[in-house]
């Protein structure tokens, strides 16, 4: 599955690239109706341009149809026979040898057909689903009605002023209040907040009218976000709730502002462009985002919550005990949550090289998976061990049959069960799901959540799945459902570390044979994390410019640690879902003091001498890197040909 996995990846990019090209750093969606006839001659390109693109879209359909139908002919007829088209002794040829012969040819026709589709998929990310009309205008005063799809993020600008950002969805717009214009648009959201309280609960209009499905479980986690207190500044909106307002909206891109936004939006801007070493507004284009909007005064629509909308609330109830920065750091391990952390804590943590611990990956779901297993067939091991230790079976004589015998003579039958390993392993991959629908559908969750997929699918269906296999199968999943993933960088170092997890961590473990139990588990501790930091060193020395000196000493102690925090969290979650207070008290208090020691540890590591190597590559010099791991990785190989 890896080369078609790897056609995909680079046909999207193509058309990701092609896409960002006819935009002409305008960075506004292009109409969707549009976009394949009269693009690139209305974008100001030359008509040869138009006419390429019409050319590559005749051979994708031209390449489609002919592989649909060399499918059709080369598929599998046993015993069938095919009369020669050329002259041969044999006028005929049977079915299998056609495929043999043409195999290949087939395979990588089929290799163009998904580079060129992927190309189009890529390419239709710019493009605008709806007629320009229903576009939100930039600039303009409308009456907006958006849907919270995120949890705010507190923002304090450089004027003292504070925000709640927050990814809202445009589900409707009024320019007069009379006409309303459908809208399908993703909005950044600037909330201003005040002194005394969150706005839109002691405003005039706002936070009067309380949502359709708000009970008594949402009104608790309200509370807990500081919506009923006066000295909290936050606006208590969650996922899911739908507000109306009237304000204006204005572009990332502040060469297209038709007005100047008030004194607090022009505060507000300066967190859209603090960042001005990257094109911000690229990069909101990237995800999905093309305009923002400033709110001082909004108001409650009451809705009905969806299913993920309400697992995604689960955060708040099951963070509530953790309080201070042990809080936020068991709520960056188990829930994937780092807003609780300030720039400085996060600094610390890359500088130690664990910042990975922070973000739900396959580490998480990886052992919340494995204890899910052994915990929902435990009952069926336990069946199945008194139900065959109770059968007594022995050999009397050579050529005879079993017969019951005694307990000292007695044969243990080893059995496996089918359909009961295929319940255990369904049901663990619908608590991971969920699990993952509560922290969020990030790249590296999504990428943990299908490779665990692929492999329970291939354990219920009895057949062995490889590793490269189900790391192809997922990156062709994630790059057809949503291209842009390519560009987000959890995706890349989600899917960089795993595959250098693949490809080194066999041969380096090799190198040195470890029999005591103790001392093979810290060389196989030390092997994968330096696998993940050979395969993952040119990109992450790009982007964030720092080299964690210490980060191989450091993950010693602390991927052990988080991941016994990880199985602890797990009886957090039990004795909560039982109501069992004082063994909850407990469990919590043990998390707590788990989370402070690996903070301890971490500033440890992080404040050693000589750390970390501030070391910004350019793209050369990364290029580079990634070419010296590629030539490390052929040298073990060779080294492994020959013991073999």
């Amino acid at each position: 599955m890896l080369p078609p996995a790897v056609a995909v990846i680079c046909g999207t990019l193509g058309g990701l690239s092609y896409g960002e090209f006819l935009l002409q750093g305008s960075h506004k969606p292009l109409e969707l109706e549009k976009l394949v006839p009269v693009l690139p001659a209305g974008s100001g390109q030359s008509t040869g341009s138009e006419w390429v693109l019409w050319g590559f879209l005749c051979m994708t359909v031209l390449l489609l149809v002919l592989f649909l139908v060399s499918l059709w002919v080369f598929r599998r007829r046993p015993g069938h026979m095919r009369k020669r088209l050329d002259s041969s002794s044999f006028p005929y040829i049977s079915q299998s040898q056609l495929r043999y012969r043409y195999g290949r040819v087939l395979f990588n026709t089929g290799l163009v057909v998904l580079f060129c589709c992927a190309f189009w998929n890529g390419l239709l990310q710019y493009g605008y689903p709806g007629k320009a009309q229903s576009r939100l205008p930039a600039g303009k005063r409308n009456i907006l009605c958006l849907r919270v799809m995120d949890f705010p993020v507190p923002v304090l600008t450089a004027a003292g002023r504070r925000y709640e950002r927050m990814e809202c969805r445009l589900l409707m717009f009024s320019p007069d209040g009379r006409k309303q214009v459908r809208g399908s648009e993703n909005i950044l959201v600037y909330v201003a907040l005040d002194s005394t309280g969150s706005r839109g609960s002691t405003g005039s209009r706002g936070g009067t009218v309380s949502t359709g499905s708000a009970d008594s479980t949402d009104s608790a986690i309200r509370k807990q976000q500081g919506q009923d207190s006066v000295v909290p500044k936050s606006t208590g909106l969650l996922p899911g709730d739908v507000i109306m307002t009237r304000c204006r909206a204005y572009s990332f891109d502040t060469g297209t502002m038709t007005s100047t936004p008030g004194a607090g939006a022009t505060a507000a801007s300066a967190v859209a462009t603090a960042y001005s070493s990257f094109d911000y507004p690229r990069y909101m284009a990237r995800r999905g985002f093309y305009c923002r909007a400033y709110v001082y005064d909004y108001q409650r629509i009451p809705d009905k919550l969806t299913l993920y909308e309400r697992l995604r609330r689960l955060r708040i109830p099951l963070a509530s005990r953790w309080e201070g920065e042990a809080g936020a750091v068991l709520s960056g391990i188990c829930l994937g949550d780092i807003s609780g952390f300030s720039r400085e804590v996060r600094e610390k943590y890359n500088v130690a090289g664990v910042s990975h611990i922070l973000s739900v990956s396959g580490l998480h779901v990886g052992a919340l998976y494995g204890s899910l297993v052994f915990i929902l067939g435990l009952p069926q091991k336990i069946r199945q061990a008194h139900r065959y230790r109770s059968r007594r079976l022995v050999k009397v004589a050579a050529g005879q049959d079993f017969i019951q015998a005694g307990a000292r003579q007695s044969y243990i039958l080893k059995t496996y069960s089918v359909s009961g390993g295929a319940l255990v392993h369904m049901a663990a991959l619908l608590l991971i799901w969920a699990y993952a629908a509560v922290v969020g559908f990030s790249a590296s969750v999504m990428r943990a959540a299908l490779m665990l997929s692929v492999y329970g699918a291939g354990r219920v269906l009895g057949s062995r799945t490889g590793s490269l296999n189900a790391l192809s199968v997922t990156a062709l999943i994630l790059v057809i459902i949503k291209p842009m993933n390519l560009y987000d960088l959890g995706f890349q170092l989600s899917f960089t570390a795993v595959l250098s997890l693949i490809l080194f961590f066999p041969l380096l473990r090799n190198l040195l044979s470890v029999r005591n139990l103790v001392l093979r588990y810290l060389w196989e501790l030390f092997c994968c994390s330096l696998a993940v930091q050979l395969g993952t060193l040119w990109l992450t020395a790009g982007t964030f410019g720092v080299i964690p000196l210490y980060g191989l000493l450091c993950n010693f102690f602390v991927v052990p640690l988080s991941g016994v925090i990880l199985y602890v969290f797990l009886l957090y979650l039990a004795t909560m879902g039982l109501h069992m207070e004082n063994s909850l008290m407990l469990v919590n208090r043990l998390l707590l003091q788990m989370a402070t020691l690996l903070d301890k540890a971490v500033s440890f590591f992080a404040g050693l001498p000589l750390t970390p190597i501030r070391y910004q590559p350019h793209v050369t010099e990364q290029l580079l890197m990634l070419w010296c791991s590629g030539y490390l990785y052929f040298i073990l190989q060779q080294r492994e040909n020959r013991r073999e």
